[in-house]
């Protein structure tokens, strides 16, 4: 795992384009601290630099890496799992091999295929490749967006970067907030790719690949989510087995490296399903991982934790997570961070790293399941009422109630119902703030119009392969807030501790078995992930009978209580957001949230941590 930055077709002399990216590389010395490596063609007008953090191939492993004839350079954040069948391969082809590195059979595959070598590739990463000749650079994103990619077009030249801190390091890109990025994030909780919070910066879609050659500018998918259908089986046990079999199979590869690999466990079936058998694959006892909360019993796994290390025979280790914490460790994770992201509790991932950071260099854990297998509750059944009322109630009147309304639970009814199209009211179960809410807050407005859900809509050849209403919102969220929300936090509150997370069920082979399954695999009869329900005798009988509990914190209790101070004088700053949020109207509107039925109290909690942000990247 590492850090990646890179520039190309620059337009500045050599010497300061060589220290714009000394700069860019230092930004990234936290997700690589093992090594670090920097080339630079002048004539070609492009350089790369990165920052490594080892974990296959500790001696040779030194990045950049050439081809045979020097012609092409690569740096990769990420890992490549099926490495070892793709090195026999090209080894058979006449390609020579100059690491024993998996990284290192992007660049060969690239020199036979092109950009379709990238479907080749079963792992997670983000890679740059340079012809040191032309200055041409190709950039790369895994399938489901496990690793960042930024990216900026500058009149200096076009700038890349695992990270934002990164690109502005640079100080080639000016500091400026987006303002339409801004909205996106108020709607929904983050910003979807290629959108970011910041003006002129942008993301590298998940699946998407994009080249840069004499300053033009070409992207294009090369994955994209499809589901298919596939052969009926007469006994369900069978998708069980299957699922079974890839899942180990994942999990072996995953565990495959020149150092340690630990585990976070949560006591959930996800993450306990993933350590049972990271134990039974691993050379040594297993460390485990998981995070304590001492003050709030109802909500702490603990207990779950260690029954599954107990049966697994791993050597367990807890964190303690308190409330009085937040104000310390919130502005490091949210620097860390690099935009304003609600999707995962940022501060406690980031508490959960440092733990596992002080044993090991990288961990598995459980992301991605719910996406795939339908984990979450807003999926359920009892929802489809809403998409039959759609069809006959009047919008007018409901858009009316929506913008009269300061009730989440209800202004979402009624929006969903008065959604355009069915897609659209699928984007509004996300919604925080609606644009009416947002105008009412703003007391400048240097916005331009927006449609701010329109980022949410799935692309079409994703949509297209949707059967049901099942599929296409779990498609909404694999392809959105999955990669610009949940694996965002997990690489930047892990990257903070130079820690690895590996996600055995984003393996391709795991998206190839679940986009064939049916939909009374994934939810039956209430029962979610049901297909994983069938592998509950593998775990302890504890941990079998749980009903799904994600990784969460007690927001509405830790912000009408013990942080509650803090929060007001955070928000009620003098000039909150650099002056654009009308303080008065602020006030009024804190007294009524922390006394709201959201029970995620995510209204307060966004603007706590877009001030935060704000704090850290503008100052006060």
């Amino acid at each position: 795992m590492c850090g990646i930055a890179g520039i190309s077709d620059f337009r500045i002399p050599p010497e300061d384009a060589a220290r714009a990216l000394a700069r860019m590389s230092d930004a990234l010395a936290h997700r690589g601290p093992d090594d670090s490596g920097l080339c630079l063609y002048p004539a070609a007008g492009a350089g790369l630099a990165v920052r490594r953090l080892a974990l296959v191939d500790l001696i040779t492993g030194a990045q950049p890496i050439s081809n045979e004839d020097e012609t092409l350079d690569l740096v990769t954040n990420g890992e490549i799992y099926n490495h070892r069948e793709l090195r026999r391969e090209l080894e058979q082809r006449g390609h020579r091999f100059r690491t024993s590195t998996d990284v290192e059979v992007i660049l060969h595959l690239y020199e036979d295929l092109g950009t379709n070598c990238f479907q080749r590739l079963n792992g997670m990463f983000a890679a740059a490749i340079l012809d040191n000749r032309t200055g041409t650079v190709v950039l790369v994103r895994d399938r489901c967006g496990m690793k960042p990619l930024y990216y900026a077009e500058t009149r200096a030249g076009f700038l890349f970067a695992s990270e934002p801190g990164a690109i502005l390091a640079s100080q080639l890109l000016e500091r400026a907030p987006d303002w339409e990025g801004l909205d996106i994030y108020l709607a929904v909780g983050y910003t979807p790719a290629p959108r970011t919070c910041f003006r002129g910066l942008r993301k590298l879609k998940a699946g998407h690949c994009l080249t840069v050659e004499r300053g033009v500018v070409h992207e294009e998918t090369y994955w994209s989510l499809a589901y298919r259908k596939s052969a009926p089986r007469p006994d369900e046990r069978e998708y069980a087995e299957e699922l079974e079999r890839v899942l180990r199979a994942a999990v072996a590869s995953h565990m495959d490296a020149d150092v340690p690999i630990g585990a976070f466990v949560s006591g959930g079936w996800d993450s306990s399903l993933v350590g049972l058998m990271a134990a039974e694959a691993s050379s040594a006892r297993l460390k485990t991982f998981s995070i304590v909360f001492p003050e709030y019993p109802e909500i702490d796994e603990a207990p779950y934790a260690r029954l599954l290390s107990k049966h697994a025979g791993t050597e367990h280790h807890e964190v303690e997570f308190r409330a009085a914490e937040i104000p310390r460790i919130l502005p490091l994770a949210v620097r860390h961070l690099g935009e304003p992201c609600l999707a995962s509790p940022c501060v406690l991932f980031y508490q959960l790293s440092a733990l596992a950071a002080s044993s090991v260099k990288a961990v598995v854990g459980g992301e991605g399941s719910d996406e795939q297998f339908a984990g979450y509750d807003w999926l359920q059944s009892r929802n489809d009422l809403y998409y039959w009322l759609r069809r006959v109630a009047p919008a007018a009147p409901l858009r009316f109630a929506a913008r009269r309304t300061s009730h989440l639970q209800w202004g979402r009814f009624c929006r969903i119902l008065a959604a355009p199209d069915d897609q659209a009211a699928d984007a509004e179960w996300y919604r925080v703030f609606s644009l009416a809410e947002q105008h009412a807050l703003f007391s400048s407005d240097p916005r331009t119009p927006t449609t701010d859900l329109l980022p949410l809509r799935l692309d079409e050849a994703t949509a297209m392969t949707c059967r049901n209403l099942l599929e296409r919102r779990l498609a909404l969220e694999f392809t959105r807030r999955l990669p610009e929300g949940i694996l965002l936090v997990a690489d930047r509150m892990s990257m903070a501790h130079s820690l690895e997370v590996r996600m055995p069920f984003l393996d391709a082979n795991v998206l190839e078995f679940s986009a064939g399954l049916p939909a009374r695999m994934r939810r039956r009869r209430g029962q979610e992930k049901y297909v994983l329900s069938l592998l509950k005798p593998l775990l302890p009988a504890g941990i079998a009978r749980r009903k799904k509990f994600g990784l969460t914190a007690p927001m509405k209790t830790w912000l009408s209580g013990p942080l509650r101070a803090w929060a007001r004088d955070l928000l009620l700053d003098s000039s909150p957001l650099g002056g654009h949020i009308n303080r008065a109207r602020l006030e009024l509107a804190l007294a009524r949230w922390m006394q709201d039925s959201d029970p995620y109290m995510r209204r307060p909690w966004s603007l706590i941590v877009l001030q935060t942000w704000w704090n850290e990247y503008f100052g006060r």
